[in-house]
């Protein structure tokens, strides 16, 4: 089968499209077709070596950890699953099997059953970006009627934060770029902020949560524009961000949480739900083949993709029709 891979952790020169053996499917196992991939910020950090506090990817590895499709195989411990169902999970990026590949393996805590009405590229956009968005609030005990203030609002983990926290009935500011504020503000929230224009954390405005979906702050500077209860979260767990966390639990009323993800069955088919009802809707920015997947990698580095990167596989993208 055909997969996009690294031998090596390095930029995305290391990435090749290169045929590697067909996974064989174990007992508790489903082995997938794989209709659709989203790409993570989490994919091109672990091929750099950047996440090596969290571990390395075991080499050579398949880039790539969301994803949707088909199912062709049962393994005979499984149950509830049958050849044909429509599928959509999130792959263990570390032990070097990856998405972006014809077929994969995935284990049941790590996939669950397309809803009906939700479609392949869709379905392969939620796990990473909505899981961390709706787990990191509620990791800040995000009640209805609470503010937030949620940054990186126009990218694939704010963005599906701000429409879970305006569904769920809190009163949203979102903060993006010039270029995304008529989109942010298509999410239903309350105010946008263009940051480009204008300092969030100068804004006479006090916050139940702050959601640092960009990673573009920190606990020092959120918490003055935190209730005296105020949660910060922010969504890449660096050690300083832990080292706040921890500051801020002997010192302060006040909480930092560096967060970080923990992959479920349940946490999948919760995120299905979202999306079967409309509360979760990826924006797509872009769709590629397997050889457009170090681009986009690198355009994701750049922040040059406000939403999600999908791939087709090949025998996908061959039955798209020609322009």
């Amino acid at each position: 089968m055909r997969a996009v891979i690294f031998e090596r952790c390095g930029d995305e020169s290391v990435l090749a499209v290169k045929d590697v053996p067909k996974p064989a499917c174990g007992p508790r196992e489903l082995l997938v077709r794989v209709t659709s991939v989203s790409l993570n910020p989490v994919d091109y950090k672990l091929r750099q070596g950047m996440l090596r506090f969290l571990g390395r990817p075991r080499l050579p590895a398949i880039t790539g950890k969301d994803f949707a499709g088909v199912v062709e195989f049962v393994g005979a411990e499984m149950r509830g699953y049958s050849v044909g169902d429509r599928v959509f999970g999130s792959v263990d990026s570390l032990t070097g099997a990856g998405a972006c590949a014809e077929y994969l393996v995935i284990t049941e805590d790590r996939v669950a059953r397309t809803p009906d009405g939700v479609t392949d590229e869709q379905a392969s956009c939620l796990c990473v970006a909505a899981g961390t968005a709706l787990r990191g609030l509620e990791s800040a005990g995000f009640a209805a009627g609470q503010s937030v203030l949620i940054t990186g609002a126009s990218g694939a983990v704010g963005a599906a934060a701000a429409q879970i926290a305006v569904r769920r009935g809190a009163k949203v500011t979102g903060v993006c770029g010039s270029n995304n504020v008529e989109y942010v503000r298509s999410l239903g929230v309350e105010r946008v902020v263009d940051y480009k224009r204008e300092d969030w954390a100068a804004i006479d405005s006090v916050y139940d949560i702050v959601f640092d979906a960009a990673a573009s702050s920190s606990f020092a500077v959120a918490r003055r524009r935190m209730t005296a209860k105020g949660v910060y979260v922010n969504t890449v767990p660096m050690p300083g961000v832990m080292l706040s966390s921890a500051w801020a639990r002997v010192t302060s009323r006040q909480r930092c949480i560096a967060f970080m993800l923990d992959m479920s069955h349940a946490l999948i088919e919760q995120l299905g739900a979202l999306a079967r009802e409309g509360v979760l809707v990826a924006r797509v920015a872009r769709t590629v083949d397997f050889e457009g997947v170090a681009d986009a990698q690198r355009a994701m580095a750049e922040g040059k993709i406000y939403g999600k990167a999908c791939v087709r596989p090949p025998s996908i993208a061959s039955q798209q029709p020609q322009p």
